[in-house]
């Protein structure tokens, strides 16, 4: 098999004439606002809280904390609205990997009870600020508070 019949854009004449993928858009738009979204959570964890971050005039790659708040705030809805689009568009396989309908079965459900099951002990756990996960919120305290 060549390469042009398994790249659906092999010469820069067919960029130019393929058609947007509304698929390839979401998936690039989940990916790299989850991109985004890891290291602005991450520094929005750990730096200092409002009134000290201000006080000092705390940034770090020349933003402030508000700044870095707007960015993971806005590239959450970015990858809210961008989830809805790809499971809107890839629903059949979603359902396909769910349910077989030759067998009328619910499929895959060892998969689907792990994921059910992460989430929910997740949820969990943040509710009553259990550990693991209470050492998250322990971690970003102590960023605000002993550390800065």
């Amino acid at each position: 098999m060549t390469a042009s019949h398994t790249d659906p854009c092999p010469t820069p004449a067919a960029r130019k004439v393929a058609p947007f993928s509304n698929r390839a858009a979401a998936v690039f738009l989940v990916g790299l606002a989850f991109l985004v979204m890891v290291p602005s959570g991450l520094v929005v964890m750990i730096a200092p809280s409002g009134r000290i971050a201000a006080d000092l005039g705390w940034s770090l790659l020349g933003l402030s904390r508000p700044q870095w708040e707007l960015i993971h705030l806005a590239t959450g809805f970015v990858f809210i609205g961008a989830g809805v689009w790809h499971i809107w568009l890839h629903w059949s396989v979603i359902r396909n990997l769910l349910w077989s309908a030759a067998a009328r079965t619910l499929c895959h459900r060892r998969e689907l009870a792990l994921a059910l099951g992460l989430v929910g002990v997740t949820v969990l756990l943040a509710v009553l600020s259990w550990p693991p996960i209470s050492w998250l919120e322990h971690l970003a305290s102590w960023f605000r508070r002993d550390f800065w």
